[in-house]
């Protein structure tokens, strides 16, 4: 299965070629504030990517209005992108591999999905043995820190360590969150791979490379 992973595109999205593959997969923040305007334009461009032949999409921490207006907001999405599986702590399967995915992150400043320490628990609690997760956040210490205007990283680590607890116990095959922009990249560690896939840098430019993954179930 060729999977193409990006996150945090935030209306750039219009700026990215998507090359063929079996699966896409959106990790969250298409948008800045998740406005109704906002939502049915990433949507529609979403459901114009033919060449993919499957389209799995989480929410982001940005997709504020998105989040305030379910379930009726949900309609922006899916009248726009019917094609697209939209999960929010939800799962499906595809060719065999079962995927799960949750926009919930750690509180911060209360945007969309922000979740105290011991809500966001009962979140990870939901999540199944699976072959994919897909959170918009990192878990604690891998692919979570961000960088300065220089580039250089900072040395605050912003991931959620109940979600690295969680995964660690489930070991799934990949993981893919985005959500910290200086955090991309890919890291393999005990059976699982970690993907940072936020395609907009610290200063919100999409200069992040779309991340492609060959991925071979068991």
């Amino acid at each position: 299965m060729k999977i193409v992973a990006i996150s945090d595109t935030h209306n750039r999205h219009n700026k990215l070629t998507i090359p063929e593959c079996d699966l896409l997969i959106h990790a969250g923040d298409w948008s800045f504030r998740g406005k109704k305007s906002e939502v049915e334009n990433f949507a529609h461009w979403l459901n114009k990517q033919t060449q993919c032949k499957e389209i799995v999409v989480i929410p982001g921490n940005h997709e504020l209005f998105f989040e305030k207006g379910l379930p009726d907001s949900l309609i922006w999405f899916t009248e726009n992108c019917p094609r697209a599986k939209l999960l929010i702590d939800s799962g499906c399967e595809i060719d065999g591999v079962k995927i799960w995915g949750s926009p919930v992150q750690p509180w911060f400043h209360d945007w969309a999905w922000n979740r105290s320490s011991f809500e966001i628990q009962k979140h990870w609690e939901k999540i199944p043995k699976c072959n994919i997760v897909i959170t918009h956040g990192p878990v604690y210490g891998i692919l979570d820190q961000a960088r300065y205007a220089d580039g250089s990283i900072r040395t605050e680590h912003l991931g959620c360590p109940y979600l690295y607890k969680k995964i660690k116990e489930i070991k799934p095959d990949i993981h893919i969150c985005g959500h910290i922009h200086g955090g991309h990249g890919e890291k393999h560690i005990d059976g699982t791979s970690y993907y940072n896939v936020s395609i907009c840098d610290e200063q919100y430019y999409p200069s992040n490379p779309i991340t492609i993954i060959e991925y071979i179930d068991g």
